[in-house]
């Protein structure tokens, strides 16, 4: 993995990642379905160039989970997410994936497990925004 001042990339998974998360760049929580607007907020400005961030899949958040590293999230506490993220983030992130669709899923960083939530919840809501390297921009 390669930083740069608001990306990260994965040139392994052919992802790039946000250094921040929407809880660290909105300032509040956020449900699924309120960070997918966030999202395309980010889009409609061109974030960092693109209009092409959403959110990961469970499989693409699982894959940040590394027991290895160490990070701080925003309560303090450790997570195991690569120290090129910026410490200070959610320890939970959401995911696309959705069940019966009132069920999102969230991976949680201190523990490596995901689990399933209320897409309407905003307790502890945030998420990593990922674009794919491939896709051009739109």
């Amino acid at each position: 993995m390669e930083a740069d001042s608001d990306t990260i990339i994965d040139g392994t998974k052919r992802l790039v990642w946000l250094k921040k998360d929407t809880w660290q760049m909105a300032g509040k929580w956020l449900g699924q379905r309120q960070v997918k607007e966030f999202a395309e907020s980010l889009n409609r400005k061109r974030f960092a160039g693109f209009s092409n961030w959403r959110l990961p899949t469970a499989e693409e958040a699982k894959s940040l989970f590394d027991k290895k590293q160490k990070n701080s999230d925003n309560m303090g506490q450790m997570i195991h997410l690569p120290h090129l993220f910026e410490p200070g983030c959610g320890f939970l992130c959401w995911t696309s994936d959705v069940r019966h669709n009132i069920q999102g899923v969230r991976m949680n960083f201190r523990k490596g497990v995901t689990i399933y939530d209320d897409i309407f919840r905003v307790s502890r809501g945030a998420s990593r925004l990922v674009r794919d390297i491939e896709k051009d921009d739109d």
